[in-house]
């Protein structure tokens, strides 16, 4: 096959690409950069992100594309300055219609879009559990962002194209994403519930978003929202418990949410808010997690951080 990704050098396209070059297929990377790769199933492709209505980029693109991934977009970890957040906002916009001009002018058609988006979609919510059929109007920042940004995806498919807009949860990983940083309190003993520690926390493990995004790239009968969670979200006091005895650290400093708010400002509704969120289409599709509990998936991430330290070592 060959496929197009957007945020090829990022958390989970880089993940994404190592996949899909062992499995022979030719990836082509659009990338802000100038970049070489010395790999044969590997191409980066460059566009002027200060000109995104330049096309010039589609000439070094094969005839035939079976699978976008469009996973770019500015980092939701960086300060929540207005300058970031209309950068949140446009990062993502701007690549995707450059993804549509490209599909309405390939000499064939894309079969599948697989997009980006989260579960900010739904709202923060303590009691309620969402599945795909759930539909709302944007009702913050996030909630419009990926609002936009679904509407902007479901475009292709006025060109035939098969559309899926990946609704990311909480993504844990060792190296990556937000655990990292979120251990960081537990490691040095003072772990413990954020705010109340009632919101949930949908979260899932990289290897069953990566499974997910290669599952629905092929499988012709999934499309529309589809929520990459594991079928167990968790309160984040419970979640907190966990992470704690992963770790062998305490569990026991509660941080209040107005100290959170003060800090993070906006931007602590990342932590302070969440959603139960199933992922409902996955299941109905025979879809199989390797992780479908948060214990299994913490005990995988830190076994393996502690492999790769005594290798280092």
């Amino acid at each position: 096959m060959n496929v197009l990704i957007t945020g090829g050098t990022g958390f989970v396209g880089s993940r994404l690409t190592e996949i899909l070059k062992q499995e022979y297929d030719h990836v082509y990377i659009l990338t802000r950069s100038e970049r070489t790769s010395d790999h044969p199933y590997v191409h980066y492709v460059k566009y002027d992100p200060d000109h995104p209505e330049d096309d010039a980029w589609m000439d070094e693109m094969p005839l035939k594309v079976d699978v976008i991934y469009n996973l770019a977009g500015a980092s939701l970890q960086d300060k929540w300055t207005d300058e970031h957040k209309e950068a949140i906002y446009n990062s993502r916009m701007d690549v995707t219609r450059m993804l549509r001009r490209y599909a309405a002018q390939a000499e064939v058609t894309p079969g599948a879009l697989v997009s980006a988006s989260g579960i900010n979609y739904y709202p923060a919510s303590k009691s309620v559990r969402y599945t795909e059929s759930d539909t709302f109007a944007a009702h913050d920042f996030l909630s419009t962002v990926v609002t936009a940004w679904e509407n902007e995806a479901k475009k292709f498919e006025d060109l035939g194209v098969r559309v899926v807009c990946a609704r990311f949860g909480l993504i844990l990983d060792s190296k990556e994403g937000a655990l990292p940083k979120m251990s960081i309190p537990y490691r040095l003993g003072a772990g413990g519930p954020l705010g109340s520690g009632e919101q949930w926390y949908s979260w899932i493990h990289i290897d069953d978003v990566l499974n997910a995004l290669l599952y629905t790239g092929v499988h012709s009968s999934i499309r529309g929202p589809v929520n990459m969670t594991a079928p167990m979200p968790l309160r984040q006091k419970t979640f907190s418990k966990y992470l704690s005895s992963a770790l062998g650290r305490p569990d026991f400093f509660k941080t209040p949410a107005f100290l959170i708010e003060k800090i993070l400002g906006e931007q602590s509704i990342l932590v302070l808010k969440g959603q139960y969120v199933l992922p409902e289409v996955l299941m109905e599709n025979d879809f199989k997690f390797v992780f479908p509990t948060l214990e299994i998936a913490l005990e995988n991430i830190f076994d393996l951080e502690d492999k790769k330290k005594t290798v280092s070592d």
